[in-house]
C-alpha cells in the first residue's frame, strides 16, 4: 500500500507532517502488534465466544427452570387426578346408598298401599256386616250365603 522505500514522503495533516519513515515504521508496528499477540484477532472474538457461552448457560438454565415448573404441574395435577377419584368414589358410595335407601321406602311405601287396600275391603265388609245386623232377617240371611259362597 505504502511505499517502503527510504526516500523521504510528506503527507501533511493540517499542521502535522509525517515522513515516510515515520509512516514505515507505524506500519512495522502495526505488522508487529499483530504477529506478537496472535490472539489479536481474538480480542473481538473472545466477546463473542463469552456473550454465546453465557447465552448457552442461561437457555440451559431456563430449559432446566422450564423443566422443573412441567414437572411440579404434572405432579400438581396427579396428586388433582388422585384426590378427584377419591371424590369420586365417595360421591359414587353417597349416591349407591341413597338409592338403596329410595328402594327400602319404595318396598314400604307399595306394602302400605296393598295394607291400605287391604284394610278399605276389610272395612267395607266390617261396614256391611253391621248395615246386615241391623236390617230385617232376610237381609242378614243373604249377607250370611253370601259369605259362605
Amino acid at each position: 500500500m505504502f511505499s517502503t522505500s527510504l526516500e523521504s514522503v510528506h503527507i501533511c495533516f493540517d499542521d502535522a507532517t509525517i515522513t515516510g519513515d515515520e509512516i514505515t515504521e507505524i506500519l512495522a508496528f502495526l505488522k508487529s502488534d499483530e504477529s506478537n499477540s496472535p490472539s489479536g484477532s481474538n480480542k473481538l472474538v473472545a466477546p463473542v465466544e463469552e456473550r454465546k457461552r453465557k447465552r448457552t448457560m442461561s437457555n440451559r438454565e431456563s430449559a432446566k427452570r422450564s423443566r422443573l415448573r412441567k414437572k411440579r404441574r404434572f405432579e400438581d395435577l396427579t396428586e388433582e387426578v388422585n384426590r378427584l377419584k377419591l371424590k369420586n368414589q365417595e360421591l359414587v358410595n353417597q349416591l349407591a346408598n341413597v338409592l338403596s335407601c329410595g328402594n327400602a321406602i319404595l318396598r314400604e311405601n307399595n306394602r302400605f298401599k296393598t295394607e291400605s287396600v287391604c284394610l278399605e275391603i276389610r272395612l267395607l265388609e266390617l261396614y256391611r256386616f253391621l248395615v246386615a245386623m241391623q236390617s230385617p232377617v232376610s237381609t242378614k240371611l243373604n249377607y250370611i250365603t253370601n259369605l259362605m259362597i
